[in-house]
Order: structure tokens, then sequence, then C-alpha cells
């Protein structure tokens, strides 16, 4: 078993969770938590776009946007940014 993240899961791990279920789950000790940001705005969902790329593609990418210290996410919203605003 993996997280959603991930990250494999051990047997002694899985017991313990597996435990933590049975003991029931105290909703006065749960918060919510944030969901990242809007980039379009204050109480409005920004659209999220989903591409395929071939591995050596996504390899040359993510080690240049790491060089420049961006995201891949950042690199893609510049260029899409850009194609957008030199239509004419």
């Amino acid at each position: 078993m993996r997280t959603r993240s991930g990250r494999p899961l051990d047997a002694a791990e899985l017991e313990r969770l597996a435990s933590q279920a049975e003991d029931g789950f105290d909703l006065a000790k749960w918060k919510p938590r944030r969901g990242r940001p809007s980039l379009t705005g204050p109480g409005e969902q920004s659209p999220r776009v989903s591409v395929r790329l071939p591995e050596d593609v996504y390899r040359r990418v993510s080690d240049r946007a790491a060089d420049e210290g961006k995201t891949i996410s950042r690199v893609v919203r510049e260029l899409l940014e850009s194609y957008g605003s030199e239509r004419s």
C-alpha cells in the first residue's frame, strides 16, 4: 500500500492506522485544511489543465525549472500567458 503521495506504508504503520480508525475519529479535533489559493481571485476556483508528456521532455523541463528555481506549474503558466498574449 502507498499513501496518496506515493510513499509506501509498512505493515506496522498500516496496523497503527487501522487501530486509529477502529478507535474512532474525534471530529472535535478536526481542523479543515486550506487548499491551494486561487490564481483567478478570492472565492473563485482556478481552472486546472492536465497534459501528458514524453518522459524525456518532462525530465528536461523539470531539470531546467529546478535550475531556474521555478515549479513546472509556474513554467507552464508563464508559457501559456505568453502564448495567449501573442495573438494578433
